[in-house]
């Protein structure tokens, strides 16, 4: 139920969002649609917690008069008990659904420009704290929501409107802050923070950590603990990595955090009560944590950090006598603080403490300073425990290589230091790759366990870093190089013999189908050059320009013109992420978009692909067996970033009698109301024909799309069925020769590497 009405919610408010996408850039919109959600959310919040006070006295919070005397006494014993349990107060009328109804009203009997009112009510909130312990934390708050902008509007009527039509959509939105022990709003914020960061370019990295990296790092820093005092990131962005660490644990008991970006660190606050967390638990502070800390003299057993990136600093010469710097000799370079953020988070970790920081790969190797510092953390105070490679392009707005650094001041062992090479292990996606389930298990288990796997992982003793001069590349301590060894050089003959065969054999057949059309045979083996070939007779062969004939030399019937809505039916999909799916275990498996975009095979067997199965903890009672897969069954995906792949299918051959359903961004076609040869669809849909009409009828500005009633719009002729399968037997041999060819060319090389090897 809850899972549901997450997924529900985050689509519900995703939607909202997108009200306002076409006024502005992703950052700059992110911060009303937060900022409103924020404001409905303390709103919401504030009228439960009234509610309750009010309920012996029966009546509701929005009954009260506020101008009566009775009605003042309710309020002024609301506010004093509000501003002790909630940290701030909102009027009746200042709450969000009584806002939301005048900004939407008719204008019959008041006016519906809220604007001004709005924008008092959201300073009121601030100015309710004034003087109380939750000041700080709900100071400007909402400075970052300019209702005057012009962005949102020309002129105040059309702000107006734009900004009633947003309250309006997401007052209809059930938060169900009711049910406590839910967190169903927190995880839908969250998933909108990601969805802003995906869009947000380099800008992205300033204020969110991909969750995926944010689980390995508070998995690290909550090994062997159940509870937590407090967390600490000193550079903490939107809040996510610290509340990602609470998720790890039974309970945090605070929550610390610095943040040098004034936007940035608003929307962490708003993270955090947004989450639950009260106002007392958490304090986050704006300011740059290296030239100003915040949190001085305080220590924490849990410290996260993904700093920016070779970030410009000071590096002035007076942090020499900084308790944070002094002992190591040396500071920072100007041009990279990556240490001296590491040199700030040691100084605050207590002794029983883990910490975990992503950096850029060169501060394992970068020389100076850098590595008198690397220098006095292993050799004089031996806190590096752990060094993790990351895979390249899993940061947003970055393709830099990163890694993870953990340090504990009281190591179990002592005498090494554990080097997981994780660089390999990922998803492709369309933007950027993806640590999967199993990825984040192996790290976090390996750095456990410290075991040491073939190829991933090491533990290497001081005596071998000291002799590498304390340069931590990863090359100099996981071997990775593929070496060669015992091949039989008869075997690889007869394989190059037998695939030679194979390849005369498919020779022979083309020539077939090429005497048949009367068309030259390709005698050369280049791929590319085949692949050009392929293209052009696909290119004849449904412009009708060329024609098989049938058994008797007689030519086939004439092609049936139709639309592919006379030879479709659209199953349900469903919209499963990559969180609900893994590579391990499941019963059901599961075609994803990002999948058929990079990796799968236009022709499917289920045999020869790497699909990933649902969680088995997703329920899939509901599923019509319609919606499951059958063969010759065609799945599109709806949406790509460019023309060239919007619309792309593969078409399954082969099932093996597994369950797979088609997932996110994809249409399930199912040709069932004409007679189609399995193979066929393939090759016609990917034709110049039907790829022209699909790129104009296609969507969008910087994500296209495309729907099912757009696809059955597409015109098509289709031959008979002997023809059909002429068709796909003649292209069916081209790819063959030219996988063949890909077969003999890998063959020859190892082929000659031994040779080499036994020169």
């Amino acid at each position: 139920m809850s899972e549901d009405h997450k997924k529900q919610l985050e689509q519900q408010l995703w939607n909202v969002a997108n009200t306002l996408r076409g006024k502005m850039n992703a950052d700059e919109f992110r911060d009303y649609i937060l900022g409103f959600i924020f404001y409905k959310y303390l709103s919401e919040k504030m009228e439960i917690y009234a509610n309750s006070i009010l309920k012996t006295d029966k009546i509701t919070y929005k009954e009260i008069k506020e101008k009566s005397k009775e009605g003042k006494r309710f309020i002024e014993a609301v506010k004093e008990d509000a501003l002790g349990k909630l940290g701030y107060f909102l009027k009746p009328s200042e709450l969000f659904s009584e806002v939301a109804k005048r900004g939407n009203g008719n204008g019959d009997k008041e006016s519906n420009f809220i604007l001004e009112d709005l924008d008092k009510i959201l300073t009121n909130i601030q100015l309710s704290t004034m003087g109380t312990e939750s000041e700080e934390d709900f100071d400007n708050l909402f400075e970052d929501m300019d209702l005057n902008s012009t962005k949102l509007g020309k002129t105040p009527e059309a702000r107006n409107e734009i900004i009633s039509k947003v309250l309006s959509h997401l007052d209809k939105i059930d938060f169900q802050l009711q049910h406590t022990e839910l967190d169903v709003l927190g995880d839908a914020y969250e998933y909108l923070i990601a969805q802003f960061a995906s869009g947000a370019g380099k800008k992205a990295g300033e204020f969110y950590t991909p969750q995926e990296v944010s689980i390995v790092l508070s998995k690290i820093v909550t090994t062997g603990k159940s509870k937590l005092k407090a967390v600490y990131d000193p550079t903490c962005g939107s809040g996510s990595l610290l509340l990602r660490v609470a998720k790890e644990v039974k309970s945090v008991s605070n929550f610390y955090g610095q943040e040098l970006n004034r936007t940035t660190y608003n929307l962490a606050r708003m993270n955090m009560i947004l989450h639950g967390v009260h106002y007392r638990k958490f304090d986050i502070k704006q300011e740059d944590t290296l030239e100003h800390p915040q949190h001085l003299d305080m220590m924490f057993e849990a410290i996260v950090a993904n700093p920016p990136f070779s970030a410009k600093w000071s590096a002035s010469p007076l942090f020499m006598s900084d308790n944070r710097f002094s002992q190591y000799g040396k500071l920072a370079p100007k041009s990279k603080a990556d240490y001296a953020f590491v040199q700030h988070m040691i100084h605050h970790l207590a002794e029983n403490g883990i910490m975990a920081i992503v950096l850029p790969h060169g501060v394992l190797y970068r020389e100076n300073s850098e590595l008198s510092i690397r220098k006095y953390l292993i050799d004089n105070r031996n806190y590096l425990d752990a060094i993790i490679s990351l895979p390249s392009n899993i940061f947003y707005g970055t393709t830099t290589p990163t890694c993870i650094l953990v340090f504990k001041k009281c190591r179990e062992n002592p005498d090494n230091i554990i080097f997981i090479d994780a660089s390999d292990d990922f998803e492709k996606a369309v933007k950027q790759n993806i640590l999967r389930k199993a990825d984040i298990d192996k790290i976090v288990s390996t750095y456990r366990t410290r075991k040491e796997i073939n190829r991933y992982s090491r533990k290497i003793s001081l005596p071998e870093i000291r002799e590498n001069k304390y340069n931590l590349n990863f090359p100099r301590y996981i071997d990775k190089f593929k070496r060669i060894s015992d091949i039989n050089l008869n075997y690889v003959c007869d394989f190059l013999n037998k695939i030679n065969e194979q390849s005369l054999e498919i020779e022979k057949q083309i020539k077939l189908f090429c005497d048949e059309l009367q068309i030259p045979t390709p005698a050369s083996n280049n791929m590319g050059l085949l692949s050009l070939y392929k293209q052009g007779i696909m290119q004849k062969l449904f412009k009708k320009t060329i024609r098989f004939k049938d058994k008797q030399a007689n030519d086939f019937p004439k092609w049936k013109k139709m639309t592919l809505g006379k030879i479709f039916s659209y199953q349900i999909t469903n919209s499963l992420s990559r969180d609900n799916l893994n590579y391990e275990k499941g019963t059901v498996k599961n075609i994803h978009y990002g999948d058929i975009h990079t990796k799968f095979h236009s022709l499917f067997d289920v045999k020869k692909e790497n699909i990933q199965y649902i969680n088995l903890d997703i329920n899939l009672k509901n599923v019509a067996e319609n919606n499951y897969c059958k063969v010759g069954d065609v799945i599109f995906v709806d949406a790509s970033e460019d023309y060239a792949d919007i619309g792309k299918c593969i078409e399954i051959i082969n099932l093996d009698n597994q369950k797979v359903l088609a997932g996110l961004h994809t249409i399930l076609a199912r040709p069932d109301k004409y007679p189609l040869k399995l193979g066929f669809l393939n090759f016609l849909l990917k034709s110049d024909l039907v790829k022209y009409q699909i790129m104009r009828l296609s969507q969008g500005s910087k994500v296209l799309g495309i729907s099912s009633k757009r696809i059955s719009e597409i015109e098509v002729e289709i031959p008979s069925e002997e023809e059909q399968q002429k068709i796909i037997d003649f292209l069916i041999a081209i790819d063959n020769k030219i996988n063949f060819n890909n077969t003999h060319i890998e063959a020859i090389e190892q082929y000659k590497l031994e040779l080499i090897v036994n020169e």
